[in-house]
C-alpha cells in the first residue's frame, strides 16, 4: 500500500488542496485509481505524485520589439 496514497495524503505531500488535485485527476495530469477494499477512496501513486512535484524547465521565449 506504500505505492499509493490517498487524496488527502498526496494533497498534504505536494501542499495544495484536494480541489487543486481533482482538478490535475480532471485535465488528465494525474491518473487516480480506485482501492479495491473500499470503492468510494481514491488513490493515485506515489511515483505519479512525484512526477508532477519535479520542476520543469522552462524555455525563455524571445519577442521582437518593434
Amino acid at each position: 500500500m506504500q505505492d499509493f496514497l490517498t487524496l488527502t495524503e498526496a494533497a498534504t505531500y505536494l501542499g495544495v488542496s484536494r480541489q487543486t488535485l481533482w482538478r490535475r485527476i480532471r485535465d488528465g495530469v494525474l491518473p487516480v485509481h480506485v482501492s479495491e477494499i473500499n470503492r468510494r477512496e481514491r488513490l493515485v501513486k506515489r511515483t505519479d505524485v512525484d512526477r508532477i512535484n519535479t520542476p520543469q524547465t522552462i524555455e525563455p521565449t524571445t519577442k521582437e520589439r518593434k
